[in-house]
């Protein structure tokens, strides 16, 4: 019984948006429902790949770069760079932004 109890209540909770994973920031999972289709590791992502022939493979995987600032972020969101489109607000409101930035900027 207490396992279909948690189960139901960790389904529930994930679906109200709180992290539950120890550590786990917000901005991770806009991350990933907002740029992995692009920016996951991985060759045949669009956005790793390009950035790993103009940048450096140093520079490909989003997540693991020790370079990027917020004004950077926040700009290249807004304006989109290349084939990466603009997001507007509508499509990343301003607090997921900062929570991107922040799960970003280390």
């Amino acid at each position: 019984m207490r396992p279909i109890l948690l189960g139901a209540l960790l389904i529930y909770i994930s679906g109200t948006g709180i992290c539950l994973a120890e550590g786990e920031m917000p901005g991770k999972r806009i991350f990933a429902d907002k740029c992995s289709h692009c920016h996951a590791p991985g060759y045949e992502q669009p956005g790793t790949r390009q950035l790993g022939m103009t940048r450096g493979e140093e520079k490909a995987v989003l997540e693991q770069r020790k370079d990027l600032t917020a004004d950077y972020i926040r700009y290249i969101v807004r304006h989109g760079i290349n084939a990466m489109p603009a997001f507007v607000p509508t499509d990343v409101s301003p607090q997921q932004l900062d929570e991107l930035i922040r799960y970003l900027v280390k």
